[in-house]
């Protein structure tokens, strides 16, 4: 990225523990992969500003997945940042969220500037990311729960496990076989998709309470389940970490694998619906242990 500077500027205020994460991946993958959070983030930001419409959250969510595209036309483009800086900035409580709503338009601009390949790859991700905000918000307009399993396969896969896949791409297409062993890279991308969806399946299974008060319900069958199915995604996480070829990067993998086991057993031992969260000091012990068995790369 040309202006590395706007994107740590955008990325402290937004999200401080990302941005701090960030030190930890290769040089090769951090200005993709930051970029792409932030646009992703711009997009939730939308979708999840309930105080506005959803009809207008729809339409602003499709132009923005246009304007990621490159598809959008310049009064199209005008108006999107006008609604961005204008209604839905001012309807964003947090103030790092309103920021990065305002300075859309140079998320955009460091995406110009990027290697094409690069440019392609988050632009597909972000494109399956949309669809899934743009699913979420019209099917519950009629609905307060999903009608199957695969509706929660389905949507898991558009909002995170399409990151697993794309996390795999970037790292193949900037590092090459310093990444992971080439001949491993369609087993790897479908390890990516399963860890991405174990990591949204805990905040499903977290956010229970949270969505049922919101009219919404992403599982239909039997919660504990898929309690053993995000633990099998997550295990897969870990496979899929140990194998990467730099201990930057099993680091950047195995850490929040490890979190999200350890918010899984908090979940399996609440007495009822309430949120749970990682003690601080449990965290820090995590990040020891993600050390640890990142010193260790599995090759087989």
């Amino acid at each position: 990225m040309k202006n590395p500077a706007t994107e740590g500027d955008l990325l402290k205020s937004v999200s401080r523990s990302f941005y701090l994460s960030m030190v930890f991946l290769p040089e090769e993958m951090r200005s993709a992969i930051s970029l792409a959070y932030l646009l992703a983030r711009a997009t939730d930001s939308v979708a999840d500003t309930s105080s506005a419409d959803a009809a207008l959250r729809l339409v602003v969510l499709q132009q923005m997945g246009r304007a990621v595209a490159g598809k959008s036309a310049p009064e199209e483009l005008a108006e999107l940042h006008r609604l961005l800086s204008g209604e839905m900035a001012e309807a964003q409580q947090n103030p790092s969220e309103r920021t990065l709503l305002q300075r859309f338009g140079e998320c955009l601009d460091m995406l110009r500037m990027m290697q094409e390949a690069q440019v392609g790859l988050i632009r597909r991700v972000l494109a399956v990311i949309v669809e899934g905000q743009c699913w979420d918000l019209t099917y519950f307009d009629s609905r307060t729960q999903v009608e199957s399993d695969e509706d929660t396969l389905r949507y898991t896969y558009m909002v995170a496990g399409c990151v697993g896949e794309f996390w795999t791409d970037l790292g193949y297409e900037t590092m090459g076989e310093r990444f992971c062993h080439p001949e491993r890279r369609d087993l790897m991308r479908q390890a990516g998709v399963r860890f991405g969806r174990g990591l949204q399946l805990i905040n499903i299974l977290r956010d229970l309470r949270e969505d049922a008060a919101r009219g919404r319900s992403y599982l239909c069958s039997d919660e504990v389940c898929w309690q053993n199915r995000a633990e099998r995604f997550l295990r897969d996480g870990l496979d899929y970490g140990s194998r990467l070829g730099s201990f930057r990067l099993r680091f950047t993998v195995i850490l929040p694998a490890l979190l999200g086991l350890s918010t899984l057993k908090l979940i399996r031992g609440r007495k009822n619906q309430a949120r749970v969260k990682v003690p601080r000091r449990k965290v820090y012990g995590l990040m020891l242990k993600a050390a640890f068995l990142s010193v260790m790369r599995r090759v087989s």
